[in-house]
């Protein structure tokens, strides 16, 4: 009993020990990366520093995993391995804070259910139900809140005030063209109110011009430069260079992430500040349009790097809004407006006579002839920008949309346009004399995109983000799934469209597509569809009965994700395209204890931003943020959670691309974790495979390299059909259509030659005839073959009929199959590295049986 006690009090205790390190890998052969401390503190939460005290990343651990913990024990901290060496004093490190002032933990009672979703906790023969009952969640207080970047500092009063009763005017010019010491300025000064008062020298952002040209120079005020990176700085210098005329145009085509409204904010200003002789380069008016859901995302940027009383920006509410703007756009030369709102007040906002348009989420206008497009361009603005991260997304008339907007004639017809495309790439090929001619014309079309489109990846940006990691986390279906799936292939002959949407549903829950066949059998729509015949696959109870978590394989995995993540302090972000779906999971979280934020398109827009401010400051466990990608996919800033959970799949990849950078971008302090929930062997994985064919998994890829392989427009031939309508009883489809071999080891390719030449090297008895005959062996070795979805699908005698002609209109497979070999391969099948991986992505205390395959892919390998 002594010794127990004892081991018990040396479990509640603060412990630190020296350790090696790695990031996490699944090879036999360990190579640590360097040495560190791993700092155990009372209350269970440990740190992994390095020797010089930097901090590498955290876990919660429990009292029984301390008391295993030895000499030669490993274990994973985050994205990192762990050996154990030996108990230290903790004389070498920085005092750990202490932990007696800690108070009590709170327990947060859970919400009131709301029953206005349709759903609802009854009776249940499911032990799994939603009824079952949740310990209460316990929150310990959070860490103090970050310092700000810059001190805040008062401005000294300009004069006294006149009386208690005296109220600020915004709107005066007296009330911002106040410098900093308190008396009249010359021109505006740093509107950076609290930020270092030194004065900067001005950035000038065409220097290269001035020095060979004696060009006049183009500035922008230290002030915000300072706070520039360097690629942005390229793309200010990018934008300036192609707006400074009349008639310019650009797209800023940056991935999520990378500061576009920055780059964007910073390149109006110095416009609006030059000094030019030439009148028809004057830029005095801006106009920005946004998605309703951005507007206060907009104004809120507008307020970071404008901090006066007043920023340069005015948000349009009415039409009355407009009218003000033109009577103080000397004051306030930005007019933010919602895309609804220009449409809308068109003819008054082309009465401001703007200089320069500025079009957030810009791919909004991919449509040539929408009105929308067409009501911006009645405004005969000289200048235009768009914004977006996602330039392509189904077609190339869809991108000469976008360069038609901002260049009018410069890319000619789209059908010119696509024609020029397209057999550019066959050109190149050729021999003869047709080969030059259209080799030159394709790289004359990459150097006019180039010279008015500028795209980075995230990838310039990883040095300041903290790491990412990818998860495809495939769930098997459940009996009454497949039962569903087995029953709508029996219509493949009626509505193809309607069936793949009602497969969807019931990969997602069959509860949603249950409540959607009796409304619809009730309505009496979709006639050619039988759903009398399907609602007969479901139990004659079913309606009564709770909603219960076996029904469905996501769902099941979804309870123990946010179970582990609440444990491990994470903030969680749950993306669905379905309202009826958030409303289920919605309801589960409550069950669980949760406190909810949703965001959708029933969310008035006014609230939009308070709903993530508050989420994003409140930093609590017990968060969870439900966002319909569809209302809040675009522009949001989710920094608040480091995990994002995309509960159902786009067929558009941009949507997905967009909805997931949401939590990794910039401000986000901790590593972010993003899992992809699909139902094995159903529609979802055909997603999964056509989102693949596009663009890749990990990215879109640059635009002018390939447009070619992005194209293709959402089409199914019979066999596409046949094959999405028939569920597949295995692990992974997409995994098989790969036929990689690696049985979910978790290893790259290269890293599985490496462990196969160090276990080689490490066989003592390997002869020279040994040798050469693995040399031999391994150069007639193939690569993996990346087959087409749909081999095998096609008859023989079909396959052999088609001509070349008819083969270029049929949708190829592109070489971005092979993206996911740069994933590992993970199957529970392969025990050492399936925990190795569960440990990693967070859910290492799960038992994970509805999981039967995981692919990951990380920006650290």
């Amino acid at each position: 009993l002594q010794c127990e006690h004892q081991r018990k009090e040396a479990a509640m205790s603060e412990a630190r020990y020296s350790v090696m390190f790695a990031r996490a890998n699944t090879r036999k052969h360990k190579k640590w990366e360097g040495d560190g401390f791993l700092t155990i503190h009372a209350n269970g939460e440990a740190e992994l520093t390095e020797e010089n005290g930097r901090e590498i990343s955290r876990s919660t651990f429990t009292a029984k995993k301390r008391a295993e913990l030895s000499h030669g024990y490993i274990m994973m901290i985050g994205g990192y391995e762990v050996e154990i060496q030996e108990e230290v004093d903790a004389l070498p490190l920085p005092a750990a804070a202490p932990t007696a002032n800690i108070p009590s933990p709170t327990v947060i009672a859970a919400p009131t259910v709301s029953t206005t979703s349709g759903y609802r906790l009854g009776s249940s023969n499911s032990s799994l139900a939603f009824k079952r009952k949740m310990e209460p969640v316990v929150s310990t207080p959070s860490s103090p809140a970050p310092k700000r970047r810059f001190e805040e500092q008062q401005l000294p009063s300009a004069a006294p005030a006149a009386s208690p009763a005296a109220k600020p005017r915004p709107f005066s010019a007296s009330s911002l063209l106040k410098s900093v010491s308190g008396g009249p300025a010359k021109a505006f000064c740093s509107p950076l109110v609290g930020m270092r008062q030194e004065q900067t020298p001005a950035y000038v952002i065409n220097e290269q011009e001035v020095q060979e040209y004696g060009a006049a120079p183009i500035t922008l005020e230290g002030w915000l430069a300072d706070h520039l990176r360097n690629h942005q700085k390229e793309g200010v210098a990018f934008l300036v260079d192609k707006l400074k005329s009349r008639g310019g145009g650009a797209i800023l085509a940056d991935d999520m992430g990378l500061g576009k409204s920055i780059q964007t904010i910073a390149t109006c200003w110095a416009l609006l500040k030059r000094k030019t002789a030439r009148v028809e380069d004057v830029v005095k008016k801006c106009l920005v349009v946004v998605p309703s859901s951005l507007l206060h995302n907009w104004r809120a940027e507008f307020a970071k790097w404008f901090r006066a009383t007043r920023t340069p920006a005015m948000l349009v509410r009415k039409v009355s809004d407009i009218s003000s703007y033109s009577s103080a756009h000397k004051i306030t030369p930005f007019l933010v407006v919602s895309y609804d709102m220009a449409l809308r007040y068109a003819p008054a906002l082309s009465s401001c006579q703007f200089d320069l348009l500025v079009c957030d989420e810009g791919h909004r206008l991919k449509n040539s002839s929408g009105k929308l497009r067409e009501a911006l361009c009645s405004l005969s603005i000289p200048r235009r920008l768009l914004l977006t991260g996602t330039p392509v997304q189904n077609d190339l008339d869809e991108f000469h949309s976008l360069l038609d907007f901002v260049r009018p004639t410069c890319f000619g017809s789209p059908a010119e346009f696509r024609a020029l495309c397209r057999d550019g790439g066959e050109g190149e090929g050729e021999e003869g004399g047709g080969e030059c001619e259209t080799s030159s014309d394709v790289a004359q079309l990459h150097a006019s995109i180039a010279a008015v489109m500028l795209r980075r990846t995230s990838e310039v940006n990883v040095s300041h983000l903290p790491d990412k990691h990818e998860y495809v986390l495939f769930c098997a279906a459940s009996p009454m799934q497949i039962k569903i799936f087995e029953a709508i292939a029996d219509h493949v002959t009626g509505e193809p469209l309607v069936l793949i949407d009602l497969m969807r549903k019931a990969s997602n829950h069959p509860a949603i597509l249950f409540k959607h066949l009796q409304k619809g059998n009730d309505d009496g729509e979709n006639r050619r569809v039988s759903y009398g015949s399907i609602l007969s696959v479901f139990p004659r109870d079913f309606g009564t009965r709770s909603v219960g978590l076996a029904d469905s394989g996501k769902l099941s995995v979804l309870v123990e994700m946010l179970s582990s993540f609440r444990m491990m302090g994470e903030c969680t972000v749950i993306v669905s395209q379905y309202t009826k779906t958030l409303d289920m999971i919605g309801l589960l979280c409550n069950s669980l204890g949760l406190r909810l934020y949703r965001l959708d398109g029933s969310t008035p827009v006014a609230d939009r931003q308070k709903l993530v401010n508050d989420f994003n400051q409140a930093r609590d466990p017990t968060n969870v943020f439900l966002l319909s990608s569809k209302a809040g996919g675009v522009g949001l800033n989710l920094i608040g959670a480091s995990r994002l959970v995309l509960f159902d799949l786009d067929w558009n990849p941009a949507c997905d691309l967009q909805a997931m950078a949401r939590i990794w971008r910039d401000g986000q302090p901790r590593a972010c974790h993003i899992y992809r929930l699909v139902t094995t062997g159903t529609i979802d994985e055909k997603i999964l495979q056509r989102q693949i064919k596009k663009t890749g998994l990990a990215a879109i890829v640059n635009v002018v390299d390939s447009l070619n392989t992005q194209t293709e427009k959402l089409s199914f031939r019979d066999e596409d059909l046949a094959d999405i309508f028939t569920y597949k009883n295995t692990c992974s489809n997409t995994h098989d259509l790969l036929e990689c071999g690696c049985e979910g080891d978790g290893l790259l390719p290269l890293e599985r030659e490496e462990e196969e030449e160090a276990e080689r090297s490490n066989q003592d008895d390997i002869d020279e005839d040994d040798i050469a005959a693995s040399v031999v062996q391994s150069a007639g070795t193939d690569l993996p073959v990346v087959h087409r979805l749909d081999e095998g699908t096609v008859p023989a005698d079909e396959t052999t009929v088609v001509d070349e002609e008819d083969a270029a209109e049929l949708p190829t497979e592109p070489a971005s199959m092979a993206e996911l070999f740069r994933w590992r391969h993970y199957a529970p099948t392969n025990d050492l590295p399936w925990q190795h991986l569960k440990a990693l992505a967070g859910l290492g205390n799960m038992e994970l049986q509805d999981l039967t395959f995981v692919l990951h892919y990380s920006n650290v390998f």
